[in-house]
């Protein structure tokens, strides 16, 4: 059966990812020219959005993402609007949000720390930049 790369339009719908919404769609638009399912895509693209419209509630700029603010979403007790709401985050789902700072990272928005993100190519980071921006 032949992937989709069509992303789930009710994805779209459910949270606001604020001014990460451009970065959101380059990440999203990586994920499909990789090759990933539309159903593997929108779980990345709802995590993203979660911790887009996360960001604009605790009015942390996109500057200033690092380990700290992930570990806060993380741990924060969801009452963001949409049809997410718990008291926990599960690991994976936190782990989607941490791939999309991981893009972040490589795109040029968040300059993380030395010890944060490891695995991240500053060589990489230049050639993507290049190619989206």
């Amino acid at each position: 059966m032949p992937k989709s790369t069509e992303v789930l339009p009710e994805c779209t719908q459910l949270m606001d990812p604020g001014k990460l919404r451009p970065f959101l769609e380059a990440f999203t638009s990586r994920l499909l020219n990789l090759g990933h399912t539309r159903l593997t895509v929108s779980g990345y693209e709802a995590s993203a959005r979660h911790f887009g419209q996360w960001l604009q509630s605790t009015k942390f700029a996109i500057t200033e993402i690092d380990d700290d603010v992930v570990r806060r979403f993380a741990q924060h007790r969801c009452r963001c609007p949409g049809s997410r709401q718990a008291d926990r985050l599960s690991a994976k789902y936190v782990n989607r949000a941490r791939r999309f700072i991981g893009f972040l990272v490589e795109y040029g928005a968040v300059t993380p720390s030395t010890d944060e993100l490891p695995g991240v190519d500053p060589t990489r980071s230049k050639l993507l930049l290049s190619r989206l921006g």
